[in-house]
């Protein structure tokens, strides 16, 4: 048998240490966004009204930081052991934030992972009412190809605001058909039973214990639903620079190329890399997806070298450029048809 195509390279990366696990880093940003979280719920209830419309901007930065700390866990990424990075995750996603921890690992590691900006395999380039490609737009209907055509361009950064509850929602659905889908030995497992809890628990401490404690129930409603349209807004940002506007393609042909050349580097400093948990190392992530996120900065160089001498184009933007291209990109989608397979290396943008 042939050596794996990245073998030296991840040979590479193990003699020098960058594929070790940093439980100690992970945890401690963890622990930090909680409290950061933590002091900006509680201004939210003691402040006056007025300051606490304006702070909402800054506790979905920071409420959306914290629930991506969980995309560590779901990698494996955060900890040596199962249960640290299961505990992690339980904590990011179903408990703060209501987001299925075992949808997104189907959504996320098993579809997008293993096929990016593949047709019908990447659930992300395929996501109602939005035509990512002209695949999209040819399957639709009448009125939705209106829409695609000519208002698409114009709503899509509004309906972001729809994201973060699309994705809560999806995943108690999820999880809901998972005992009737999946085989019997899988159907109530400990993994299901526990996001399954900690979903209920997440409802219980925003809303019911609130309202329990005197607040009324529609500044509870509307509150949780603001903070998380915001956060649906941020996850946004952050995930359609990583791939968007990269190619499109039917069929898997040199898979890592194909991890390479759909996805994108985006340049920021180390403020910018806080917020985006890894995320702005998008290629190296996707090569890589169980390398902690703080040592994705010091796997670039060897990753982009790499790509270099294989002539792969390895891209990188600075962010507002890429949101950018990404949303021109899209106002254009529902007549971009995808390739057969990857072709010469294109220009860099």
């Amino acid at each position: 048998m042939s050596e794996h195509p990245i073998a030296a390279l991840r040979k590479k990366l193990q003699n020098g240490g960058l594929l070790e696990k940093t439980p100690f880093k992970c945890w401690s940003k963890v622990i930090i966004l909680l409290l950061i979280v933590g002091t900006l719920l509680f201004a939210h209830i003691t402040l006056p009204l007025g300051w606490s419309i304006a702070m909402l901007v800054v506790t979905g930065l920071f409420s959306t930081t914290l629930a991506m700390t969980g995309h560590e866990g779901i990698h494996s990424s955060a900890c040596n052991s199962r249960a640290g990075n299961l505990s992690l995750s339980a904590i990011a996603f179903p408990l703060f934030s209501g987001m299925s921890m075992v949808y997104w690992r189907e959504k996320h590691n098993v579809g997008h992972h293993s096929f990016p900006n593949v047709v019908d395999k990447d659930p992300d380039i395929h996501g109602w009412p939005i035509a990512f490609s002209s695949v999209d737009y040819e399957r639709s209907g009448r009125i939705l190809r209106f829409f695609q055509k000519n208002l698409q361009g114009f709503y899509f950064w509004p309906l972001t605001f729809l994201a973060g509850h699309s994705m809560r929602f999806e995943g108690i659905r999820f999880l809901v058909k998972h005992p009737f889908t999946a085989s019997k030995k899988t159907r109530f497992n400990r993994v299901w039973l526990l996001d399954c809890s900690m979903i209920v628990l997440h409802f219980f401490l925003w809303l019911v214990v609130p309202i329990l404690a005197g607040i009324t129930w529609w500044m509870v409603l509307g509150f949780y639903g603001i903070l998380w349209a915001f956060v649906g807004l941020f996850l946004s940002m952050i995930f359609i620079v990583g791939h968007t506007a990269q190619p499109i393609i039917y069929g898997v042909n040199e898979n890592w190329r194909l991890q390479i050349e759909t996805g994108r580097r985006i340049k920021m400093g180390p403020i910018g890399r806080f917020f985006f948990v890894g995320l702005d190392y998008q290629i190296e992530h996707h090569l890589f997806p169980s390398a902690s996120h703080f040592s994705l900065p010091k796997i670039a160089p060897s990753v982009k070298k790499y790509a270099e001498e294989n002539g792969w184009n390895y891209q990188e933007l600075g962010f507002f450029k890429a949101l950018w291209i990404s949303t021109v990109y899209l106002n254009k989608a529902w007549k971009m048809a995808p390739l057969e397979k990857l072709t010469a290396k294109p220009v860099n943008q």
